[in-house]
């Protein structure tokens, strides 16, 4: 009966060491957890933002492609976005062999992402 009460004792100070280093490691994680949340809102907003630039397609898309396009982070991910982009862009513009808007709205669209990748990959 000793034996157990021992062996029971010595788990609810295991048990109690363990609820104490926990307490100690919580605010840390907490903060990091806010950290982490933090960073993928700004993610999520950067995508967002240049989800928009390229549908739109403005001399100030441009602008923010580049801001965000020249940070070394999300420079492939963004490079990469915009090539595939374009290759769908060029695929559709193949497929239209009338001069109409839709064909416009295309060539426009290529060039505009020619111009983004090039800025980016000059910087």
């Amino acid at each position: 009966m000793k034996r157990f009460a021992l062996c029971h004792l010595a788990n609810i100070f295991t048990l109690g060491a363990i609820l104490v280093a926990s307490s100690f490691a919580s605010p840390v994680s907490a903060h990091n957890d806010a950290l982490q949340q933090q960073s993928e809102y700004e993610i999520g907003v950067m995508v967002k933002a240049i989800d928009k630039a390229i549908t739109t397609s403005q001399t100030d898309s441009l602008e923010l492609i580049y801001q965000y396009g020249t940070d070394s982070r999300y420079y492939v991910m963004i490079r990469g976005w915009l090539v595939q982009e374009l290759t769908g862009a060029q695929s559709q513009l193949e497929a239209h062999k009338q001069q109409d808007e839709r064909r416009q709205q295309l060539e426009h669209k290529v060039s505009f992402l020619k111009q983004a990748i090039r800025r980016i990959d000059l910087e």
